[in-house]
């Protein structure tokens, strides 16, 4: 039996193509699956501070819901806390990465975009946010404190925690909560 040269070639891309994907979902299936950055929950969490380039934020877990200490006094809105909590709580660890600590500028560890501060059954979390990596999909982060020349843990997330942090101020802020009655009723 002969195989035209087109069919041979074919064949042989199709084989080329079955061992490359077979090679990658190998590699994928090493990385832990369902490894997040925090194994408390989101309703354990009593205090919450966010420190950005431009602004600090402070909130404190009350018996009526989250407040806002900083920069002003006033109730938080639940559903910006949650948004951001869930996603530190649920979004999976898509790459972990050892760098030592000078090399944290490659990742924008150095000098970090956020500085998320948790509070959790008297225990203090903290989470820096870096670059995003090149696909632009994930973000940098590490949950460890750089010491002398111990590398660390260098972790991508979903892209998505850069906007329960980047939100602007009076997204975290509870709005008031209207009457439809008293609104129809100031009507003539």
């Amino acid at each position: 039996m002969v195989i035209k040269r087109s069919t041979g070639l074919l064949f042989g891309v199709a084989i080329s193509l079955v061992a490359a994907v077979s090679i990658l979902e190998a590699n994928r299936q090493r990385q832990p699956q369902g490894s997040v950055l925090y194994d408390f929950t989101e309703a354990e969490v009593t205090a919450l501070t966010v420190r950005r380039e431009d602004l600090t934020l402070e909130f404190a877990k009350a018996d009526d819901g989250w407040q806002m200490s900083e920069p002003e006094a006033a109730p938080a809105d639940p559903a910006a806390v949650a948004f951001l909590l869930n996603l530190l709580t649920t979004d999976p660890i898509t790459e972990t990465i050892s760098v030592l600590p000078e090399k944290l500028d490659t990742y924008g560890l150095d000098t970090p975009s956020a500085t998320l501060e948790l509070v959790v059954n008297q225990q203090n979390y903290q989470l820096r946010v870096g670059d995003e990596d090149f696909s632009g999909s994930s973000v940098y982060v590490t949950t460890e404190t750089p010491e002398a020349d111990a590398p660390l843990s260098v972790h991508a997330v979903p892209i998505g925690i850069e906007t329960g942090i980047q939100r602007p101020l009076e997204e975290w802020l509870a709005t008031p909560e209207t009457d439809s009655d008293d609104s129809d009723a100031a009507e003539p």
